[in-house]
């Protein structure tokens, strides 16, 4: 059960009967919420192993915006890119955009995120192409979030990246100046504004003209930090890349006029209560679907997938080092028996849509 999708069901009727502007992506996503296991998804009938117990379960719409999906390819990202991660210091960066900026984040999104990612590692790679910085090619995951802390509209970026990179001539590893330093924080701002204005001026000169001189002056900020082995950030970043802004641990309550939400007050760092009107609610939860063809996590540099060949030579230059990171739980994603919860249900049948599930007896 989902509290927050429970919600969305019962209030989506309401948005779905033409008295609310949406755009396709949102009423799509309100329509694949309301199916999301019901019959009208069918499903499977499974039989533990273990126990012999039987058990029917719907299917999943997994829909990016659903709160009751996600959690399996959650778990396989955090699987893969741990298992990805090489013997060196991590960095966690993060870009965030001027509060002038985001209306025409929320004019054109696709554009405008478009932009912001490679502009983004464009800054982080034209800085690091230096060799009194570093003198060599990153590589780097980036991963978009577009909500803040109370849900309101808040573009910014994260960017797993490696404390080195790889040289010019692919002969050698070079490490990072210093284990708590990548890359000076000012020269990268000043790339990536310059990057943005002049990107934005080229693809869409409208947009350009409604931001105010100041924004490409200050602002778009950086904000860089060690990330140890990179285990526990690739954990916390991995909650935002197939799931929704806001999970069921954060809700408090969830009536039809309001709900109420707990968030981390940015300026006291205290947990805090939010409670919005039901309306204002859903106008922020459905502004955080993504467009349809829209990645919220990139790959650039070595780490792109058409670089397969650096990315191999860097684990080569890399093999001799010895690997040391913490223990970490199991993150696989299997089906639990809900009689005797082993891990050895099977399917035996499949329920077409649009049908009720059979007895526990059949």
């Amino acid at each position: 059960m989902s509290v927050l999708a429970d919600w969305l069901t019962r209030q989506a009727p309401a948005w779905l009967d033409g008295s609310h502007p949406l755009t396709p992506a949102q009423r799509r996503a309100l329509l694949a919420i309301m199916r999301c296991r019901t019959p009208a998804m069918g499903g499977h009938l499974y039989r533990c192993t273990a126990c012999a117990e039987t058990d029917f379960a719907y299917h999943s719409c997994h829909h990016r915006a659903c709160p009751r999906c996600g959690g399996e390819r959650t778990a396989e990202w955090t699987q893969k890119q741990t298992e990805r991660l090489l013997p060196v210091p991590y960095f966690l960066v993060t870009f965030t955009v001027p509060a002038a900026v985001r209306p025409i984040f929320t004019a054109r999104p696709q554009l405008l995120h478009d932009l912001f990612f490679n502009q983004a590692a464009r800054a982080l790679q034209s800085v690091a192409d230096q060799p009194r910085h570093l003198g060599a090619e990153l590589g780097m995951i980036g991963v978009l979030h577009t909500w803040g802390r109370q849900l309101q509209a808040h573009p910014h970026l994260h960017f797993i990246i490696p404390g080195g990179g790889l040289t010019t001539d692919r002969t050698a590893w070079r490490t990072a100046r210093k284990a708590d330093w990548l890359l000076p924080k000012k020269a990268v701002e000043s790339v990536l504004r310059r990057g943005m204005e002049e990107a934005l001026r080229a693809a869409a000169p409208e947009l350009h003209a409604q931001v105010p001189e100041v924004c490409w002056h200050e602002g778009w900020w950086l904000h860089c930090q060690p990330a140890g082995s990179g285990v526990n950030v690739v954990k916390y970043l991995a909650r935002y890349v197939s799931r929704t802004a806001i999970s069921d641990e954060r809700i408090v309550s969830a009536q039809d006029q309001s709900v109420t939400f707990r968030y981390t007050d940015s300026a006291t760092q205290r947990p805090a209560e939010c409670t919005l009107a039901s309306d204002k609610f859903m106008r922020r939860y459905l502004q955080h679907v993504p467009q349809p063809g829209q990645h919220r996590v990139r790959y650039f540099g070595w780490m792109h997938p058409a670089a397969k060949r650096r990315r191999i030579l860097v684990e080569t230059l890399l093999a001799t080092l010895i690997i040391v990171r913490p223990a970490s739980e199991e993150l696989s994603w299997h089906l639990r028996c809900p009689h005797c919860q082993a891990l050895t249900p099977v399917c035996v049948a499949k329920l077409p849509r649009s049908r009720a599930p059979p007895s526990c007896s059949a």
